[in-house]
């Protein structure tokens, strides 16, 4: 267990069993016969990550948190070096830099390598909202006082809005180190099998499933953000990147993956994705471009090989898009000249047709910001 090598800080480790099957609580339950830093916390039946982590919420006791996860380890001395930069100094939240790896080799992804990430100093979600884009619990030293009262929920995309949230309470006591800290186990394509991360991203059903659950997560950044956020150009900047993230981290992965595989549930998973778009604020979705560049205009692409169930969905798709900008579809016909132009009309001839029924007109709306 990596946890365990960190030496220089006080250390309470509790493991949270979700109602494994493959031995690995009765490993843990031997190693906290030996070390009394690990309390093994047992779950009376599989609920998920969020109840996982909500449990162990609950038991901790320490001042400050981080997280593992089961296929995930700490690299030598990365604990250490988040608690030293979070006692050197009044940060509430200490980022350290995560590493990929999918047992061969590692890297970084290019949506993470960024400066707002990348480059240490005290930082906030206010002035570098690029960190979004590194959303995950992982890698990250928390003070109490930034997560306390706070649950995760849902058994995909949870840690999102949790994180965010917790990260914004901070507010500008964030201190970012350049230490490589944590690695991220990816699994290749070719891997069976693969850990939570490859079950968690396995089928466009499963992507429908994170885009349901994506709604509800907007909305929540979306809130924390008004609360914690006090300039209107900020916060919307904040709320636009963390609509980028969704669309190039996770909504685009998820497509990719579908279309390469050919999934016969893809048309459900458009039919999430649309869903989710209608409850974009239409200024967001006329200013984001990864709405296009990693949802619209790949199923453009592959528009020949669509049956006639995704085309239809591709429809409802465009339909909020379009309502933001009414000139978009003349512009993507260069991508697929042909027959998706008329889907992407009858988006819109749609979304008239229910904003006829609402008793306004379809046309963008001005922000100022």
């Amino acid at each position: 267990m990596s946890v365990l090598e960190a030496r220089s800080v006080a250390l309470e480790v509790v493991v949270v069993d979700d109602a494994s099957t493959d031995g690995s609580a009765q490993i843990v339950e031997a190693v906290a016969a030996r070390d009394p830093r690990v309390v093994l916390v047992r779950q009376p039946g599989n609920a998920g990550v969020s109840a996982a982590r909500n449990r162990g919420l609950e038991v901790v006791r320490g001042e400050w948190l981080a997280f593992l996860d089961a296929d995930d380890r700490w690299l030598p001395g990365g604990l250490d070096a988040l608690a030293r930069a979070a006692l050197a100094s009044d940060a509430l939240a200490v980022v350290g830099q995560r590493v990929w790896t999918d047992g061969r080799r590692r890297w970084i992804s290019p949506v993470y390598d960024i400066p707002d990430i990348r480059v240490p100093g005290r930082k906030s979600l206010a002035t570098h909202p690029g960190l979004v884009y590194y959303a995950a619990i992982h890698g990250k030293l928390l003070h109490r006082s930034t997560w306390e009262g706070t649950p995760f929920e849902g058994r995909v995309l949870g840690d999102q809005p949790w994180t965010i949230s917790a990260l914004l309470r901070a507010g500008d006591r964030i201190d970012v180190v350049a230490d490589e800290v944590y690695l991220w186990w990816r699994p290749r394509v070719d891997q069976a099998g693969g850990g939570i991360t490859a079950l968690s991203r396995s089928s466009a059903r499963q992507g429908a499933v994170a885009a349901a659950v994506a709604i509800d997560a907007f909305r929540k950044v979306r809130a924390a953000a008004d609360v914690h956020v006090a300039e209107d150009h900020a916060r919307r900047r904040l709320v636009a990147v963390y609509l980028e993230r969704l669309m190039r981290s996770d909504f685009g992965g998820y497509l990719r993956r579908a279309l390469d595989r050919r999934d016969p549930t893809l048309p459900e998973l458009v039919r999430a994705y649309a869903a989710f778009l209608e409850t974009v604020p239409e200024d967001l979705l006329r200013d984001a471009p990864a709405v296009r560049e990693e949802v619209l205009i790949p199923l453009l692409h592959a528009w020949p090989r669509l049956d006639a169930d995704a085309r239809a969905a591709y429809g409802a798709l465009a339909a909020p898009v379009l309502r933001a900008d009414p000139g978009l579809g003349a512009r993507l016909d260069g991508e697929r000249a042909g027959a998706a132009t008329v889907y992407l009309r009858q988006g819109l001839d749609r979304a008239r047709r229910v904003a006829r029924a609402l008793g306004r007109r379809v046309r963008p709306r001005r922000t100022h910001v």
